[in-house]
């Protein structure tokens, strides 16, 4: 019954948001991303492993691949924050998320200060590839 219900919530919160960056042919894409952004917000990491295909590539602090489905569960559970998609801008093959994070469970406040951008390589509903892109700092002086 709590996981029907968590499913549900998944479901609702996928087809929130929109925008202008997300027309034509990545609209899917877009709203992959916020199926598993908010799997992750409610702490359903099964679900949200359910979002990266076999083998899926993904580059955080190192690069490494998703072999099982235990593999995809563990990586959803070691992402500190929860997020709210704020844009998706389609680059043609892959499709980049800006992200704006809470702290989840686990988290430091000040590790989910900043918005995070990730670029997604999307096929058939799966994530075939998951790069979080570093970011520079900002300059003295600039408002964050």
């Amino acid at each position: 019954m709590r996981r029907a219900a968590a499913l549900l919530a998944v479901a609702a919160l996928a087809g929130c948001g929109g925008g202008s960056d997300e027309q034509g042919p990545r609209l899917s894409d877009a709203r992959v991303i916020r199926g598993w952004v908010a799997a992750l917000n409610v702490g359903d990491y099964v679900s949200a492993a359910s979002y990266f295909a076999p083998g899926a590539l993904v580059q955080q602090v190192g690069v490494f691949r998703l072999r099982s489905r235990a593999a995809a569960i563990a990586f959803n559970r070691s992402l500190p924050c929860k997020g709210r998609v704020t844009k998706v801008e389609d680059e043609g093959r892959t499709t980049v998320a800006t992200f704006s994070l809470s702290p989840g469970p686990l988290a430091r406040p000040e590790s989910c200060e900043r918005p995070v951008r990730v670029r997604f390589r999307i096929e058939g509903g799966k994530f075939k590839e998951w790069r979080q892109l570093i970011e520079s700092p900002p300059a003295p002086g600039d408002v964050v």
